[in-house]
């Protein structure tokens, strides 16, 4: 038996750590907190965690939230080649326990990705098993922007920074858990994983914006 000094030593190591909340989302954004339900997989397996902010965090970020601005151009997130792939790369595609949350769209490796709309750096973040880096983007228009597996060593932005419409933020790639380059794309009203927040159907918004 360990000496009673070195027990309490070891107890108060032990009542130091503390584990921030995580939930885990697949690379089409099904979400599984820590609760026992368990992580969740998309079709070809792949799965990510992405921080769920703590409300103090969440409490900081409505404060800063900004007014909608007048309309204004928004720019498609991919400045170059790209296809939107097909139905398993849609909103609401059906993954093993859950749908997609996000759209895949599909474009070369380095391919730059860019800034939707103005705004805030929310979170710059690696998720090794799952959403590789990843950029999250608070924006003017009160849409939060996610941008997954980007490539490695090409996010030029850091978090708080303020980015305008169309600047790069990353390329794409295909890191953490992914399979072949694409850019995994959300879009989240009322806050990224914030209460109240929800992600809505991408399609329709690249759509309009790659008409521009």
């Amino acid at each position: 038996m360990l000496p009673r000094p070195t027990l309490l030593a070891c107890a108060a190591a032990l009542a130091a750590i503390s584990l921030p909340g995580t939930a885990f989302a697949d690379s089409g954004g099904g979400v599984a907190v820590p609760d026992g339900s368990g992580a969740l997989a998309d079709g070809g397996g792949a799965l990510v965690g992405t921080p769920v902010p703590s409300s103090r965090q969440q409490v900081r970020r409505k404060r800063r939230r900004r007014p909608v601005l007048p309309a204004g151009e928004h720019v498609f997130p991919v400045a170059g080649a790209y296809t939107l792939g097909g139905e398993d790369a849609v909103f609401g595609a059906p993954r093993r326990g859950h749908t997609h949350m996000g759209h895949d769209v599909s474009a070369a490796r380095g391919t730059p990705v860019v800034a939707p709309f103005a705004g805030v750096v929310a979170w710059v973040r690696y998720q090794r098993a799952g959403a590789g880096h990843y950029v999250v983007i608070d924006a003017d228009d009160q849409r939060d922007y996610v941008f997954m597996h980007l490539r490695r060593g090409s996010i030029p932005v850091a978090q708080d920074q303020r980015v305008a419409a169309g600047e790069q933020i990353g390329e794409v790639g295909s890191s953490g858990r992914s399979f072949g380059p694409h850019l995994h794309f959300e879009v989240w009203v009322g806050g990224w994983y914030e209460q109240g927040g929800e992600p809505v159907d991408p399609l329709p918004l690249l759509q309009s914006w790659a008409t521009r």
